[in-house]
């Protein structure tokens, strides 16, 4: 006997009684709640402060935008199932609600590898970063992540892609296959392998690898910049030393006594009275009254 697809025979089931408890049903709300809320907060507090609009903060209010479309779209069609124990929407809506689980968990995924790329520029030339990403090719990489995310989950779930490689049931309908639901009322999506691999390595495991790769570049670029400041403080330092202590002027020329026999000194530390000066054939000095020795 064939698996049996499909809800119910009408399009729109009733709720019925949930099987989950009250207390699931409220954690699964307050965690819904807190996604949305915090979220948009977040994305809100970006947009209004002029002082957060940074071409870096641009990746991650996308990254705020797919994780508040899970809090909105996706969690709650989960809950439901999870409190039913079945899929108590449309049938139409099985295999929308699975596409948009594709498409969010992908966007964010993808946007995690986009803020890394930012970062490693940041990193690795600080100087040249404000010319390599600019505002316009910041959008230009949020578009082209969420329109792959949009591909790799819309167009081959509405196609049909999914289902190749796998044998269709033979009382499988154009709409059962359209929303596949499991033995027991449950929305699922039953892929194929191709499909699968496909969709996971563009999505996930290249992604993945990307990011612990600038990462790690980001860790090895730090170090080194970490040794060449502590280098540069070190030499500032030795410097510092042997030039004296303060504000980095060179010691005061020792101090010469005067002979106790010319008497008293003055300012500089000479007998008062004279003025010694350096001419240019000798050493000569001048008393007050004018005559010379």
């Amino acid at each position: 006997m064939a698996p049996e697809l499909g809800l119910a025979n009408s399009s729109s089931p009733s709720l019925g009684t949930p099987e989950g408890s009250g207390w699931v049903a409220a954690v699964l709300c307050v965690i819904i709640a807190l996604t949305a809320g915090g979220n948009s907060l977040l994305i809100l507090l970006i947009c209004t402060q002029p002082a957060l609009r940074s071409t870096s903060n641009y990746f991650l209010v996308s990254l705020f935008t797919s994780d508040l479309l899970v809090g909105l779209v996706v969690m709650p069609p989960a809950m439901l199932n999870e409190l039913y124990g079945r899929w108590v929407l449309a049938r139409g809506l099985c295999l929308l609600w699975a596409a948009f689980d594709i498409m969010c968990c992908s966007a964010s995924i993808l946007n995690l590898c986009l803020i890394s790329l930012d970062r490693y520029l940041l990193i690795l030339s600080p100087l040249r970063y404000k010319g390599r990403m600019t505002p316009g090719r910041a959008l230009a990489l949020i578009l082209a992540a969420w329109s792959l995310a949009a591909l790799a989950s819309f167009l081959p779930t509405h196609m049909g892609w999914h289902q190749q490689g796998r044998p269709a049931p033979p009382n499988a309908t154009a709409e059962a296959s359209w929303a596949e639901v499991a033995p027991g009322g449950q929305c699922r999506l039953l892929a194929s392998l191709p499909f699968v691999l496909v969709a996971s390595g563009l999505t996930f495991f290249l992604p993945s690898v990307a990011i612990s790769f600038t990462y790690c570049r980001i860790l090895v670029t730090a170090r080194k910049q970490a040794v060449q400041v502590a280098s540069l403080a070190s030499n500032m330092e030795a410097l510092q030393v042997r030039r004296g202590p303060g504000t980095g002027q060179a010691p005061p020329p020792p101090f010469i006594p005067s002979s106790p026999s010319l008497g008293g000194t003055g300012p500089s530390g000479l007998p008062d009275g004279h003025l010694r000066t350096q001419g240019c054939n000798g050493k000569r000095s001048e008393n007050r009254d004018g005559s010379s020795h």
